[in-house]
């Protein structure tokens, strides 16, 4: 089969599509290969060649959904895929897309070039010769705070056969190739390429996704992470009245964990482009387009905001630009200024921030690191928010290391103003505004993340969603596997995967597919949700001192930038 592999990436398109027309001739479905039992999808740029699985489902890997943005396409918004005449061999991943320096830990798989807008396809194998056959689509954005991505490669096969849906897979830009920021990229309609790349994947799916078994109509956008953050960020986008030239087709969205950055003004910003300047010795945007991209990534390193001493996590996102993103989520949010009629999945856990900040044994500690990452928060606020979360533990049961004296509390306090608290808010407007919501907070605990503390980390339910050998997990400590079989947050894994994939194929109804003994997710009305655990998953209402926090969070956004 290898050898037959390598001879058809030689075969002209023309050739490919005569053979494709002898087997529509015969009444086989035009993406199924009858000699080699391999799916073949025939796009209006080139033709794949992709690979059926033992279980039932075909994948086709590092598909273009895109022109590579190199050269003089860096820093400007993706164009088509180029024709090829050549079948492509889809049989593995395409690169991932260039991260900032030190952004993670650097232990994840993965190849990496700028070269890199590619998509993956799982599909369930089986004729579909009518449109009423074609199969929802559930179409994953990666997280890693816009300066990385750290959900790539991800086997969507587990889910694809679970909930008998197409599921696709992307990358898209970060850090500087993906948020650069200046006056001359916003006078080329050039800004927050990273999130336009979301975009041209989704109008990519829209023209496509039918080549292999999926219905256009019905598709689901779901994230972890800043991906989880881009689902309402989609919603947001162009204030709820895109252009009709900027129109995108999605039916419904789920955020896990969702991050929402910090959306600056482009004069907020300009310094990642004016270090980027000084670093490669450029002195405009023509000459940052001309070098070579080992060149940009030998100066692309997290740094501090202006006027900060330590680097921020995550300093790279989005910036106002006047039409993807017209202003703040805050005020697009109060203004009412977005999609009303996209059923939404939110929820994270309540320790989403014990990944990310430091053993703190001080006030003044925590306060460096929280205005390390929200430059603009005033010291009146710090004071306010110590005073409200001074009744956090310093540790919990379960953990068996010592903890510094406010290691929870700043893990409490950031992980409510980047994660919870936006994610609370999101919910709380669209329900307002009648938008079908249903939220969760994740009590998954794994006994090895909570003895060392980190108790659920954030996005832990990765695993159970995709299915613990499918996906890599970017927060997992070794031997933290305990939604592999036979362990105990296994059974968490089918209640997870109906759960999301009865939302995915009904549009909005989490219940009608539920896992057998799972409870009656309830909509988020009056403060309903679900309290994923094992062996204790019920519904909640939300307590009056989450509530409280939040609010506190809300009553500042401005100083947080979101």
């Amino acid at each position: 089969m290898a050898s037959l592999h390598a001879s058809l990436n030689d075969i002209p398109l023309a050739a490919a599509r005569l053979f494709n027309s002898i087997v529509e001739a015969a009444t086989i479905p035009e993406h199924h290969n009858p000699q080699t039992a391999s799916p073949i999808a025939n796009l209006s740029y080139a033709t794949y060649y992709g690979t059926a699985l033992p279980n039932g489902v075909s994948q086709w890997l590092g598909i273009r959904y895109a022109a590579p943005p190199t050269g003089a396409r860096r820093f400007r918004r993706a164009e088509p895929p180029l024709p090829t005449a050549q079948i492509q061999n889809a049989a593995s991943h395409g690169p991932v897309c260039l991260p900032v320096q030190g952004a993670g830990d650097g232990t994840l798989p993965g190849t990496y070039d700028e070269d890199c807008l590619f998509i993956d396809i799982y599909a369930p194998s089986r004729p579909r010769n009518t449109k009423k056959d074609l199969l929802p689509v559930m179409l994953w954005i990666q997280g890693g705070a816009f300066v990385e991505l750290v959900n790539f490669n991800y086997n969507g096969s587990g889910l694809a056969t679970t909930g008998d849906v197409v599921v696709a897979s992307f990358n898209y830009r970060v850090g500087p190739y993906g948020f650069l920021a200046n006056d001359e990229l916003a006078a080329e309609g050039n800004l927050n390429l990273g999130l336009q790349d979301q975009r041209t994947a989704m109008r990519w799916v829209q023209e496509h996704i039918s080549a292999f078994g999926g219905d256009p109509s019905k598709v689901t956008l779901f994230g972890a992470s800043v991906g989880g953050g881009s689902v309402p960020l989609q919603a947001l986008a162009y204030g709820g009245r895109p252009p009709r030239a900027e129109e995108v087709t999605w039916r419904a969205g789920i955020g896990e964990a969702p991050y929402l950055p910090s959306v600056f003004s482009v004069a907020e910003q300009v310094f990642h482009y004016r270090d980027l300047l000084t670093a490669t010795n450029c002195s405009d945007i023509n000459c940052l387009r001309s070098v070579t991209s080992e060149k940009i990534q030998s100066a692309n390193f997290a740094v501090p905001f202006p006027g900060q001493k330590s680097n921020a996590l995550f300093a790279y996102g989005p910036v106002i630009d006047g039409s993807l993103l017209p202003d703040t989520p805050l005020n697009l949010l109060k203004e009412g200024r977005y999609l009303k009629d996209k059923p939404l999945i939110l929820g994270s856990s309540r320790t989403e921030g014990t990944i990310f900040v430091p053993q703190a044994n001080t006030t003044a500690e925590v306060n460096s690191f929280l205005q390390a990452q929200f430059p603009n928060i005033t010291n009146d606020t710090l004071v306010k928010a110590q005073d409200l979360y001074k009744k956090t533990p310093k540790t919990l049961p379960g953990v068996n290391i010592t903890l510094a004296p406010l290691f929870l509390r700043a893990a409490e306090l950031y992980g409510d103003a980047s994660f919870f608290c936006p994610t609370l808010d999101f919910a709380q407007s669209f329900t307002k505004a009648e938008v079908p919501v249903h939220f969760f907070i994740d009590h998954i605990e794994d006994p090895i993340e909570v003895a060392a503390g980190y108790i659920v980390p954030h996005t832990w339910e990765l695993q159970g969603v995709w299915g613990p050998s499918n996906s890599v997990s970017s927060v997992a400590l070794p031997g933290a596997n305990s939604y592999e079989p036979d362990k105990v947050n296994a059974g968490m894994v089918p209640i997870l995967q109906k759960y999301w994939t009865s939302f995915a194929r009904t549009a909005g109804d989490v219940n009608a597919l539920k896992a057998k003994g799972a409870p009656i997710w309830k909509a988020f009305e009056d403060g309903n949700y679900v309290w994923l655990q094992s062996n204790s998953t019920r519904m909640e209402r939300m307590q009056a001192d989450l509530v409280a926090k939040c609010a506190f969070w809300k009553s500042v956004k401005t100083e947080l930038g979101q």
